[in-house]
């Protein structure tokens, strides 16, 4: 016994109609825009400004890569004209996310004293073996022997 095996496309969505060959209507338009693009520069530099057109290749396939590029470019799979607003919304914005660290949520005057140097009773008490293991929250104290606040 045979098995009946058809290619079936992944994504119907990303089909295309072919209009000439492999090119669809999108990619040979740009293919005729590029093409008119360079004749009109090549004309252009060789009727007005009298230079030869072999001179002149660097004008005239800069004025067509853009044409080439929006036929046949596909950066992260999208079209061009896809890609290029949001890789600009991306470039020109500043989406940081700012944290805020943990000593500005504590009350003013316990602020004060964070810079201060600390008493001898909590230097002596940071220095005795398992100090890391220390959780002022358990204790009764906050922020290196110092009271905890009243709660409201």
């Amino acid at each position: 016994m045979s098995a009946l095996h058809v290619s079936v496309h992944k994504d119907i969505g990303e089909y295309t109609e072919k209009v000439v060959g492999k090119l669809s209507l999108r990619t040979l338009a740009c293919v005729t825009g590029g093409l008119l693009t360079s004749i009109a520069v090549a004309a252009f530099f060789y009727l007005v400004l009298h230079v030869e057109v072999s001179y002149a290749t660097l004008p005239v396939m800069a004025a067509s890569m853009p044409f080439w590029l929006a036929g046949f470019w596909r950066p992260r799979g999208m079209k061009a004209e896809e890609f290029l607003p949001l890789w600009w919304a991306h470039v020109s914005s500043d989406d940081r996310l700012v944290y805020v660290s943990s000593p500005a949520l504590i009350e003013d005057q316990l602020i004060e004293k964070v810079g201060e140097k600390p008493d001898r009773r909590a230097s002596r008490r940071a220095k005795r073996k398992g100090a890391e293991l220390y959780e002022p929250q358990r204790h009764g104290y906050w922020l290196d022997g110092y009271r905890e606040p009243d709660k409201p």
